[in-house]
């Protein structure tokens, strides 16, 4: 649960998860040691333009230029096609209001034969281009407030 601290995040950017993604990419990194291999190893997917700056400044700050330029930061919707053996997508919200931009693609399926469910193109894409881990990072208090995400945290935790 990443909250920012007052300053630490606007509209477009949150400068806690940005610090918590790279921390977790330097991690990933060292645990991976002499298998990295940028273009395969590890993707972050984030909402916001802005935010793909902040994540890959922290990351060159703790790591130099030359590892963040081989870390693929990109939006959701410039992702789609690509695959990393492990993706982070941070949600990047700091406020109630950003919920609203993060569901703007959602839509309920109805089936006669089903129940009814939601459906949320970011997270479907974020979710497919992972290979063999997902890592979110993000607010879970406001998350919370949306059923599928809550549905998501909590079906993580009990893996």
């Amino acid at each position: 649960d990443i909250v920012p601290e007052e300053g630490e995040a606007d509209a477009k950017s949150n400068t806690a998860e940005a610090r918590c993604v790279a921390d977790i990419v330097q991690r990933i990194h060292r645990a991976v040691g002499d298998r990295w291999k940028g273009e395969k190893t590890l993707g972050v997917i984030v909402p916001y333009r802005n935010q793909i700056a902040l994540v890959r400044r922290m990351i060159e700050q703790k790591m130099g230029k030359a590892t963040a330029a081989q870390v693929n930061i990109d939006t959701v919707e410039r992702y789609q096609g690509s695959q990393r053996d492990v993706i982070i997508f941070s949600f990047t919200i700091a406020r109630r209001a950003q919920i609203e931009f993060l569901t703007a693609n959602s839509f309920t399926v109805r089936h006669p034969e089903a129940e009814p469910y939601v459906v949320d193109r970011k997270l479907n894409v974020a979710i497919t281009r992972a290979r063999r881990q997902l890592i979110l990072v993000g607010n879970r208090s406001l998350l919370d407030n949306v059923s599928l995400y809550k549905s998501v945290i909590s079906a993580c935790k009990t893996l």
